[in-house]
């Protein structure tokens, strides 16, 4: 009996797509609330911090200690979380290609319960012409994630000193990327550049949270992300 094809139904098709969508929005989404869970539960997990030149902290905190080795502290000497485990895979210059080219080394072979994510810095270089293809490979990076059902917290950089501000208009644009595409995926963010710039704001006296060249956050710029990364793992909704 020679075997015939069944035809398959169009809405049984989009059925699956959608039901495809919904459980990759489940599981990209609510990344703080995933790790507030974790936070007030007493089961050990692994932290990653990724991302370029900021992350990596190469260069700009001297002797001092990045922001994820004070979330670390924090970690183990305030919530006495003693077998948590934070790793650090920022890479200087690293562009999101090339991220998205070592996602399994630089994240996914640690099995993370959380995973920090901040790119732009070194993408923006790019300038206009590059913000599509940001655009597209930070979903494309974000999809891959989501096949790890990590717990994902997106993360602007952080913005350039008041007078290098004319320097970094690239990179404001690039992190309005980042924003946009948090929002249209229900992604958790800590938006480092609208929180220093809030900071600056409130400030009587211009912070000194930047390396010599005004671009890269120092020692104190990395204990003000720390806080920040504190504060919103901390803040209830």
């Amino acid at each position: 009996m020679p075997f015939t094809r069944r035809a398959v139904d169009p809405r049984h098709l989009m059925a699956m797509q959608h039901a495809s969508q919904r459980e990759q929005a489940e599981a990209i989404g609510g990344g703080l609330e995933k790790a507030r869970a974790i936070l007030d539960g007493t089961r050990s997990a692994t932290w990653i911090f990724t991302g370029d030149t900021v992350v990596q902290g190469a260069g700009q905190t001297g002797a001092g200690r990045t922001f994820s080795e004070h979330f670390g502290d924090h970690l183990r000497n305030k919530l006495r979380r003693l077998l948590d485990v934070v790793v650090n895979t920022g890479v200087p210059n690293s562009r999101a290609e090339n991220f998205l080219k070592t996602l399994d080394w630089r994240v996914t072979r640690f099995a993370p319960e959380v995973v920090f994510l901040m790119l732009g810095s070194a993408d923006a270089a790019g300038g206009s012409a590059g913000r599509v293809r940001f655009r597209e490979l930070l979903n494309e990076i974000i999809d891959a994630l989501a096949e790890t059902k990590t717990a994902l917290i997106l993360q602007t950089p952080p913005t350039a000193r008041p007078d290098r501000k004319a320097d970094s208009k690239s990179l404001s644009m690039y992190a309005g990327i980042v924003r946009e595409v948090a929002a249209e995926r229900s992604i958790a963010l800590i938006d480092h550049w609208s929180l220093f710039e809030e900071r600056l704001a409130q400030s009587g006296s211009e912070p000194d949270w930047w390396s010599a060249g005004g671009q890269l956050p120092n020692v104190r710029g990395h204990v003000e992300l720390a806080r920040q990364v504190v504060e919103a793992l901390a803040h209830q909704p």
